[in-house]
Order: structure tokens, then sequence, then C-alpha cells
């Protein structure tokens, strides 16, 4: 089977097939991933998640830059690519860095991980039926958020009977707050 041939039975398959990594602390890994699917990579710490991750982004960000004219290619900032034997199969790739939690209350995984622009994209195209425009899907814009807890994820709320017993005076202690 001739190399064309290979890689695009690759491309018909579905899958992002890596031959060879060697990046940083990749030992000549090999592996295959499904197209079209959201992919998490786990592992214990130092054994090449992030290099693993590197290799496909620097990958798919030359395959871009690549259909830029080279006045624009000479401007980019790049990702020094990976040490592959092969990367076949690649795809438009969304790059989501790693960022500290902030403690926004409406911060979510999405947030921190950078993907909530593209899940509201995304949602605000494949929605059944549509709700229109991506920032109806995000909890920052009054039309994307919770109508009850404004897009917190909670509702600040005083419940009166606790607070009050409507039975008793106030010289019987109808103030059940424990400060009074």
């Amino acid at each position: 089977m001739s190399d064309l041939s290979e890689c695009a039975d690759i491309q018909n398959a579905g899958f992002i097939k890596i031959v060879g990594a060697k990046t940083h602390n990749l030992r000549n890994v090999s592996i295959s991933l499904p197209k079209r699917k959201l992919i998490g990579i786990a592992g214990v710490s130092g054994s090449g998640k992030t290099s693993l991750i590197s290799t496909l982004a620097a990958s798919a960000q030359q395959a871009v830059a690549s259909l830029y004219p080279p006045f624009l290619q000479a401007r980019m900032r790049t990702i020094e690519p990976g040490k592959v034997d092969e990367l076949a199969g690649l795809t438009f790739t969304a790059i989501v860095s790693q960022r500290k939690f902030s403690k926004n209350a409406r911060s979510s995984v999405s947030t921190v991980a950078g993907i909530a622009p593209y899940l509201r994209l995304l949602f605000s195209r494949a929605a059944k039926p549509n709700a229109g425009y991506s920032p109806s899907y995000s909890p920052n814009d009054p039309r994307g958020m919770c109508e009850m807890c404004r897009g917190l994820g909670y509702i600040d709320d005083i419940d009166l009977d606790e607070l009050i017993d409507q039975n008793r005076s106030l010289n019987e202690g109808a103030i059940l707050f424990p400060s009074f």
C-alpha cells in the first residue's frame, strides 16, 4: 500500500494518527484519536500529556498557517513543531490553554479551560430549536443568563419563616436570628 493511499484510508477512517512521537518525555509513542469527538487526555505527572497535545497543536497550527500568504506566515506566532515519525488525518484543531481557576461566580470548567466561546458557538448552531446567536448561551450576557439565578448558579434568598416566628410577638422572641 502506498503512503498516499494509507493516508487516505486514515482520513476516511475518521482518526488522527500519531506514530513515533518523541517530543520532550514521549518515547516513541503511537496513538490513534477519533475525529469529531471530545477527547480528554489524562495521566500521571510527567507522562507526556502536554507534550502529546503540544505536538498536535503545533501541527494543526502549521497546517492552518500554510493556508495564509508568506507575508502573514512570517508574522504569525508559532509553536515549535513536535518530533514525530508520522502524523496523519489532522483536521482543524481548537487549542485550549491551561489557566488557574478564577474566583468569579460565573466561571465554569469551560471558562477556565478557555473553551466556553467554542461551546457557545457550537450550541448556538446545533441546538434544536435554534436559540439564536452564541451570546444566548453565555452566563455573562443577559440573554444567556438563567432568569432565576442571573447566571451565578445559586440564589441568595432569605427564608422569612426561618428568621421570624409569625406566632410570637417581639417580646416573646419572634426574631429567630441568633445575633438578636
